[in-house]
């Protein structure tokens, strides 16, 4: 998004608003997946779905563009933040620090950044979850943009020492 700005926000701020306007005129809920790079990272507390945003990157300032232009154009949408994603497909840090573990036999991670690590599975659980609400009862407020996190917290750090440990008991082949 930092090298392309231009397709960044084609892709995370003017498509959602496409989408917004067929769905608001099709009567239909858009469901839209988001980031906590909507904030300005310097929160020492979880973010709130209230709290005032600060994007500090192409990324984030393109994908609130795009939540901003749901909301603007149809009140049945859900708009997920998450950060931290993990899950069997796609590039991810479980899946980086397992091959590094592999590779190296040092790693250098950071312990100033806290989050709570998210798996793909949680994030498709519950929006099924939300999706059978609206579809039983399609004015049940379910409605809004929702911060959808695993409980608990940890750094880089913190979150690769568990990863590798992990991995160390199941027996996977680590130089580490």
């Amino acid at each position: 998004a930092e090298s392309e700005p231009e397709l960044a926000h084609a892709i995370n701020a003017v498509a959602p608003g496409v989408m917004a306007h067929w769905a608001a005129k099709h009567g239909a809920l858009l469901v839209h997946y988001s980031t906590d790079y909507v904030f300005n990272g310097s929160g020492t507390t979880p973010w709130s779905e209230d709290d005032a945003t600060d994007p500090q990157s192409v990324y984030g300032l393109s994908k609130w563009q795009g939540e901003q232009a749901i909301r603007e154009t149809t009140a049945r949408h859900l708009i997920f933040r998450h950060s931290w994603v993990f899950g069997a497909h796609g590039a991810n840090f479980l899946k980086t620090m397992l091959r590094l573990a592999a590779e190296r036999q040092e790693l250098k991670v950071v312990a100033d950044q806290i989050g709570a690590p998210t798996s793909a599975a949680l994030i498709a659980d519950t929006t099924a979850l939300l999706i059978q609400r609206y579809l039983a009862d399609g004015e049940s407020g379910v409605f809004g943009t929702y911060h959808l996190a695993a409980a608990g917290e940890t750094s880089w750090h913190g979150y690769a020492q568990y990863l590798i440990s992990q991995a160390a008991t199941l027996g996977f082949p680590l130089t580490l």
